[in-house]
């Protein structure tokens, strides 16, 4: 399955399809939620919002 296909799956809600995008993006959530003190899980949470947010706003043909 091709990028934007798991894309298009996600947006129709499409649970696997959600957990599949998040999984290949974690490791960036989880270095963008790293403050001066080291891990900051309310970062994290925010940083996991924004990112399902985003899948659900993406729209078709802004890459192409």
């Amino acid at each position: 399955m091709t990028f934007e296909e798991l894309l298009d799956r996600a947006k129709a809600d499409d649970p696997q399809a959600m957990v599949a995008l998040f999984e290949m993006y974690r490791p960036m959530l989880i270095s963008h939620s790293i403050l001066d003190d080291g891990y900051d899980p309310d970062t994290f949470q925010q940083q996991c919002e924004k990112f399902l947010l985003a899948i659900q706003g993406f729209q078709k043909g802004l890459v192409e």
